[in-house]
């Protein structure tokens, strides 16, 4: 679907153009054009190479999936790639939804496969007030932008709840769904860092003045969006630290606990060695065997096992071997 909402030089601004006039409402003097392709056609795609005269390789782009963000100047105008959050992207899967933008002097064309809620956000406050078009394309392409950032924050708060529970839950238990757990979660802020740091670069870029079609007033506030795509950066290094830190916690409860295990196990084998030793001689049928002609003998025997075993015991208690990690 093709949507192309136009201001006119003076103050009239139009919506549901038909492609057929872009071509000369591109040429008129103070006209400000915005172009949104959601979805398109291959005929409705057209117009990028047959009207703009878009670069085949930013087309390309455009049309592909899974690029990372990136930013490229082609001269008389730049194109964008960026990636909003998807709406069922959670803390086990981190989605995106890809967003091309091609800005020139006086246009702005936004491409999606998938519906954008940047864009539509962005189009319901242009047609309740038509003065955001009378800003510039610059303008509407923060507009974009920040709503597009500002729909991660809900997602980091999350994360955040997230977070806890692992952390509560790694001191916990230690079965393998935790493991499981700790491990999306950090693959999902592996993602999270690495979209969020390109796009930051992206604003970096925008908000130094390297292009023409960004004037002083749209790097101040492309500025604003840059410190929050640093703060979510930040954020999701800090919570892959933080996973990181209580994954290693949780090993190494698990390994204590493993150890006690074993020291317990060891300790009880030890004790029954002496004892199946016992157990053995007084077992071997050899008739000369003092013990045999005793009408008490298998006290004796008892006795004997019973008492080596105590006295094991006492020796392993007095060197600590019983007592828990915390006595």
């Amino acid at each position: 679907m093709i949507s192309i909402v136009v201001r006119e030089a003076s103050g009239r601004v139009e919506e549901g153009i038909a492609p057929a006039r872009l071509p000369a409402l591109l040429e008129a003097k103070g006209a400000t054009i915005w172009v949104d392709l959601s979805n398109p056609t291959p005929g409705e795609a057209a117009i990028l190479a047959d009207v703009f005269h878009f670069h085949p390789l930013a087309i390309e782009d455009c049309e592909a999936h899974r690029h990372h963000p990136k930013i490229d100047d082609y001269g008389t105008y730049v194109f964008i790639l960026t990636h909003g959050v998807h709406p069922e992207s959670s803390v086990r899967d981190f989605r995106t939804r890809q967003l091309s933008l091609f800005l020139g002097p006086n246009y702005l064309v936004s491409h999606h496969h998938q519906p954008s809620r940047s864009v539509d956000h962005t189009l319901e406050g242009l047609r309740r007030s038509a003065a955001i078009l009378a800003e510039g394309p610059d303008m509407l392409l923060y507009r974009i932008l920040d709503f597009q950032v500002d729909l991660y924050m809900p997602l980091m708060d999350k994360f955040q709840k997230r977070i806890d529970e692992v952390e509560t839950q790694c001191f916990t238990a230690t079965t393998s769904e935790i493991l499981k757990g700790v491990f999306d979660l950090r693959r999902a802020l592996m993602r999270l860092r690495r979209f969020a740091g390109h796009q930051r670069e992206i604003l970096l870029r925008l908000t130094r003045r390297e292009f023409p079609q960004i004037d002083d007033r749209a790097a101040i506030h492309l500025r604003d969006v840059y410190d929050h795509l640093v703060r979510i950066t930040d954020l999701a290094e800090t919570y892959r630290e933080i996973v990181a830190v209580a994954l290693e916690a949780h090993l190494s409860i698990v390994s204590n606990r493993t150890n006690e295990i074993m020291r317990a196990l060891t300790v009880v084998a030890t004790l029954f060695i002496p004892l199946t030793f016992i157990a053995g001689v007084y077992g071997m049928n050899f008739p000369n065997i003092p013990e045999f002609g005793w009408k008490y003998g298998w006290v004796f025997a008892y006795g004997l096992m019973a008492a080596v075993g105590a006295g094991m015991y006492l020796y392993f208690r007095r060197r600590g071997i019983f007592r828990g990690p915390h006595q």
